[in-house]
């Protein structure tokens, strides 16, 4: 097993650096939402904590918990993904933009999710969407190449 100085996990931060601040970035969106329910869907009494949603697409109270609910539920994936990719060494040109596309899809999604236009499905919502979770199968499935290339090396 390899042990890291600190110096080595410098280095190695340094390569990943565009991932490690998108990283910091999806979470950090992640709480912005999460705090943003509050006003944007509590507030008017559309919508009861803990309970299921009111209403449909066209209630903005609605479109801020699906946000958020979705932003939770993709986040681990990405996150696990990332920091695999990294801790593994899959090549940083790949991990580095992989991540900066995963999170402005997802920061798109957000934005597009919020204002409400387009089409409920097969809209520029379901590309950004797409776009998100292909970024992430690119991330996933470069970690477990580069494991299965290490292994059978």
């Amino acid at each position: 097993m390899n042990s890291f100085d600190h110096n080595s996990l410098m280095l190695l931060s340094n390569d990943y650096l565009p991932a490690i601040i998108a990283l910091s970035i999806l979470c950090f969106s992640v709480l912005l939402q999460s705090l943003l329910t509050a006003p944007l869907a509590f507030l008017k009494e559309e919508q009861v904590p803990g309970m299921p949603l009111n209403g449909d697409h066209t209630l903005l109270s609605f479109r801020v918990q699906r946000t958020y609910s979705n932003s939770v539920e993709s986040l681990p994936a990405f996150s696990v993904s990332l920091i695999i990719a990294i801790l593994i060494g899959v090549s940083s040109i790949i991990v580095n933009w992989a991540g900066v596309i995963h999170v402005l899809f997802r920061l798109a999604f957000w934005g597009v999710y919020y204002s409400g236009k387009g089409k409920v499905a097969g809209g520029s919502r379901t590309l950004c969407f797409v776009g998100g979770l292909l970024s992430n199968l690119v991330l996933s499935g470069a970690c477990i190449l580069h494991l299965v290339s290490t292994a059978i090396a």
